[in-house]
């Protein structure tokens, strides 16, 4: 008896930060970055989980696992004498880089969890429980990285009024580029949370990128790509005033605009992470990935 459940990654275009501060955001699904939750029956008389990084007792696993052990814990509390169980995690979201891997995995372990019992939990509950994990895991979280790991479509998203889905293609060409330093994203909104409190420059800074948000979602649905990157650009001078970008992310934004993107920026929480490039075709974007050379350990190029 098993149950499994695959959910993909994401990375968010425009609004991290400004998110959780009740401003708009846009993220898109990353489908080629994906984990498999599998749940299975363990023989042996313990909880076990099975990792790339981690092999052993569920409950006993490093502090970063804290979300996961949260939503293990949350089931077992439903079940009237629950079985011992071996959770499985297979594939690769590179971790701490802004592409979802917690979320993802949050995701992956309630749906895995709510099937292998059975329960028939509504879309809002496996939400909320994903969420709090979430919550666990970053310090206060918007809920933007778990609705977007659920979804297919584009997600213009806001904690307050909910999700819009868009459907609407943009015909570029988005590049990931991973610059193989952990961003912290714990750590990131701590930083602008006190910012915040402290500078006026930084409250201009989040609001200045809740309206950069809505601006990119009216000339994405306009198809209009090049308007798109370059308000792109823009939250990436807000996000720098936010002291969440680093040398080496403002190196690749100059080098990507230099060879032809629309527009760059950091995407996530920062301190490290990835960097994306909206390109006006593969060409483009294979080009920059070639001239970051060292500056990038891994990098992907996806439609939109």
């Amino acid at each position: 008896m098993q149950s499994s459940y695959l959910a993909h990654g994401k990375v968010i275009l425009i609004g991290e930060h400004s998110v959780v501060y009740g401003y708009n955001a846009l993220s898109m699904p990353i489908q080629s970055l994906n984990i498999k939750t599998t749940v299975s029956l363990n023989q042996t008389p313990e909880y076990y989980m099975d990792t790339d990084r981690y092999h052993g007792d569920f409950f006993e696993a490093p502090a970063e696992y804290n979300g996961l052990k949260y939503i293990l814990k949350h089931f077992l509390n439903l079940i009237a004498n629950p079985p011992y169980l071996k959770i499985k995690y297979t594939g690769l979201i590179p971790i701490e880089r802004g592409l979802g891997s917690s979320a993802t995995v949050s995701l992956g372990t309630t749906k895995a969890l709510n099937d292998f019992f059975q329960l028939n939990l509504s879309e809002e509950e496996i939400m909320n429980i994903t969420n709090f994990a979430e919550t666990i895991n970053h310090g206060k979280a918007s809920g933007l990285d778990s609705a977007t790991v659920n979804s297919d479509d584009l997600v213009f998203f806001n904690k307050n009024t909910g999700i819009e889905y868009l459907k609407q293609k943009l015909n570029a060409y988005l590049l990931i580029m991973d610059t193989g330093d952990l961003g912290n994203t714990k750590e990131a909104v701590q930083l602008v949370k006190a910012l915040i409190a402290s500078s006026t420059l930084a409250k201009a800074a989040i609001e200045r990128l809740g309206l950069l948000t809505d601006n990119v979602k009216n000339a994405w649905l306009k198809n209009d790509a090049a308007t798109v990157g370059k308000l792109m650009t823009q939250a990436q001078a807000c996000l720098k005033t936010l002291q969440v970008s680093t040398p080496k992310i403002d190196q690749l934004t100059k080098l990507a605009i230099n060879t032809g993107a629309y527009g760059a920026k950091l995407s996530g929480g920062g301190l490290g992470g990835i960097v994306i490039a909206l390109c006006p075709d593969q060409k483009t974007a294979q080009k920059i990935a070639q001239n970051a050379g060292i500056l990038i350990s891994n990098y992907w190029i996806e439609e939109v």
